[in-house]
């Protein structure tokens, strides 16, 4: 390769100077990879997918309205459709690399490309009165005169893209995208600090009651870890550490298993394996807005501030106005224990998705590995096993995360039906406990914590995710024989030393997701159970950052794992 193929850090490479059409011109620079970042060798990173064009197109400057995805998988496809004249602009500028003149030279191309498209579709017609050009096709002079008119034009006219429905499976996964990354922790902070301030206002962010006599229990929101740290730190991580999970599962990691044996309908898996699930991010969304939102919400909350008893329910930040009526009028806390709990529901609508989005990704990996052909079989298998690694890597950070919003739930909720003063107090006391030191035991109040429930189907849904992806990961690689015994050779000696590191790495992960989760469970149940969080939480936090050693050698990417 030379290095004038070079521009812009990108791979560039020149139309076909032959009487092409604008679907071959398209096919050839999409495999060739014509636009895409240069790698560590000179040459593209791989070839482009519906989805990675999308998101190139919908990330360039000018272009302020993005394009959809389903006209882009239109311009993968073997048909007569042809592509308008703002996408064509869109085109030259992503396999332009940037550059003025290459952009210039592959506009010609595509529009030259695009005319002979249509003549090739009227020799197909027998009808004569339909010889004439649809206006859904670009011209040369419609082109021209649209940028000279606008060069900024956007493509709100498109017209070569179909009638498409709203997809809530499709606006769920564009949530994780990589540029949009920040978008949804930005989106769980701003509405966790309305709630800040509310409780603030109300003077509820730091408050106490009386239990019983001589007990003054801290109960305000400030002190809820659960609202705190784990909905404003394990939260946003938690769907941070997905984005970043995805966005490698789409622009590095699939397509580099292209490389090998998958069709070039398979490119588009991805996107319809989305689409195939939609019922379960329907499904989600109404767990999420009837379960966690309405149902606790008027169950536990709006009932006993209507009635103005407390009943069994135990007292925190919103409840606490049920014995101290001059904090707050009923009337306030029901409308900021709406918001709250409106705001819970969403929150955890996003991190269900982001939990169906990981077992994609799985069931994707599993499905492209049953597509290989015989020809690179064992260096399709190395790279398959430096992919999977990465992948469960993603997995178990986000595991971690998962597990440690649990926790806090559960923690808090321990703490409120307690004696505890106030929530370091109580943990310090229970530790000391252990240690024979002169304090009181404490004990529980005669309350019911209703989010213990809520934890546990945190905890489950986490566990059975990562459990899932795990068994399919191992199942995968059983099934594609990585030990063959006939299979002999420095190669193969390469890739058993690699399976072994890997599962190793991946039964360490197994290992400390089961430490977790069992100690979410010690929770409340004996003295010094703040000991085994303490514990669990360095394990934790050590594992998260963890960086694991890259996979080098033939076929495989010299990027660590981690």
């Amino acid at each position: 390769m030379h290095s004038d193929l070079i521009i812009n850090d990108k791979y560039y490479s020149q139309p076909s100077r032959n009487t092409a059409t604008i679907k071959e011109l398209i096919r050839t620079a999409t495999a060739e990879g014509t636009g895409r970042p240069v790698g560590a060798h000179g040459i593209s990173a791989g070839p482009w997918t519906p989805d990675l064009l999308t998101d190139a197109i919908s990330e360039l400057d000018k272009n302020k309205s993005g394009v959809d995805l389903r006209t882009v998988q239109l311009w993968f496809q073997d048909n007569d459709k042809g592509v308008s004249a703002e996408n064509i602009r869109w085109l030259s500028h992503v396999f332009g690399c940037g550059e003025a003149h290459c952009i210039l030279e592959w506009q010609k191309a595509l529009t030259t490309g695009q005319q002979e498209l249509l003549r090739r579709r009227r020799r197909k017609r027998t009808k004569p009165e339909v010889n004439s050009p649809s206006d859904e096709y670009a011209t040369i002079s419609k082109i021209g005169a649209r940028i000279a008119r606008d060069p900024n034009a956007s493509n709100e006219s498109e017209v070569d893209a179909p009638a498409t429905r709203f997809s809530l499976a499709r606006k769920s996964e564009a949530m994780f995208n990589a540029k949009n990354a920040m978008n949804l922790p930005i989106a769980v902070w701003t509405l966790c600090g309305l709630l800040w301030f509310s409780t603030y206002i109300l003077g509820v962010h730091s408050i106490t009651y009386s239990p019983s006599p001589g007990l003054e229990k801290q109960v305000g929101f400030y002190w809820s870890i659960s609202w705190t740290i784990g909905e404003m730190v394990f939260l946003p991580l938690f769907l941070i550490s997905v984005s970043d999970l995805l966005s490698y599962w789409k622009i590095e990691g699939r397509p580099s298993l292209f490389k090998f044996q998958y069709s070039e309908v398979d490119r588009e898996g991805w996107s319809r394996r989305i689409e195939n699930f939609s019922f379960s991010y329907w499904a989600i969304l109404l767990i999420c807005f009837f379960g966690i939102f309405l149902l606790q919400w008027a169950g536990v909350y709006l009932r006993p501030l209507l009635s103005g008893t407390q009943g069994k329910g135990m007292i925190d930040w919103i409840m606490v106005v049920l014995v101290k009526p001059d904090v707050a009028s009923t009337m306030e806390m029901i409308i900021v224990s709406f918001v709250g709990f409106l705001y819970s529901g969403i929150i955890y609508w996003f991190f269900f998705v982001g939990l169906l989005l990981i077992y994609k990704v799985t069931t994707d990996f599993n499905h492209l590995s049953k597509l290989k052909e015989r020809r690179d079989e064992l260096e399709l298998r190395l790279v398959s096993l430096s992919v999977a690694a990465r992948l469960m890597s993603g997995f178990f950070r986000c595991a971690i995360l998962g597990i440690l919003l649990a926790i806090t739930l559960k923690l808090n909720a321990a703490y409120l039906v307690s004696d505890g003063k106030n929530l370091i107090i109580w943990l310090v006391q229970d530790a000391l406990i252990f240690f024979n030191a002169d304090v009181d035991p404490w004990n529980w109040l005669s309350q019911s914590p209703s989010p213990f429930f809520t934890s546990f189907l945190l905890l489950f849904i986490t566990v059975f995710v990562f459990y899932i992806c795990f068994s399919q990961m191992c199942w995968i690689f059983k099934r594609k024989q990585v030990l063959k015994s006939h299979e002999q050779g420095v190669f193969m000696f390469l890739e058993r030393s690699r399976f072994k590191v890997v599962m190793f790495m991946w039964c360490e992960m197994v290992v400390v997701i089961t430490l977790l989760s069992a100690s979410y469970f010690t929770i409340g149940m004996f003295y010094g159970f703040s000991l085994v969080l303490l514990i669990s939480l360095i394990l934790a936090i050590v594992s998260f950052f963890r960086s694991y050693k890259p996979l080098e050698g033939p076929g495989v990417s010299s990027q660590n794992i981690a």
